[in-house]
């Protein structure tokens, strides 16, 4: 794990620890940051391990002051949306689950 992915994963548990303890109900709002926030440093650590994001752009994370935020306030203000790449994931799983149950009912017929 680089010295990037160590500061965000450090980020992210600090921010955790802070919302642990500054409210007993979570608001809708801070459930998404949450989310988010553990996405972000999730595919950040992909990024790595799988060599996608060049050095140059390391850099550019290493010097902002709070990686997290940086990051999390780039997808908020941005235009993107996880629901065509989630619909997909979707999709895809439920068409695998229906293959696996359809040769699981084909083999009980035989059976019987």
């Amino acid at each position: 794990m680089n010295d990037v992915n160590n500061r965000i994963f450090r980020e992210f548990t600090e921010f955790f620890d802070n919302v642990e303890k500054s409210a007993s109900e979570i608001s809708v709002t801070m459930a998404y940051e949450i989310t988010m926030k553990s996405t972000i440093s999730t595919a950040i650590i992909v990024l790595e391990s799988e060599g996608r994001l060049e050095e140059r752009y390391w850099n550019h994370l290493r010097v902002q002051n709070n990686i997290l935020d940086f990051l999390y306030d780039l997808w908020v203000g941005s235009c993107h949306s996880l629901a065509a790449d989630f619909s997909t994931i979707m999709k895809d799983l439920v068409e695998y689950d229906f293959i696996l149950a359809e040769s699981i009912m084909k083999e009980r017929m035989q059976s019987a």
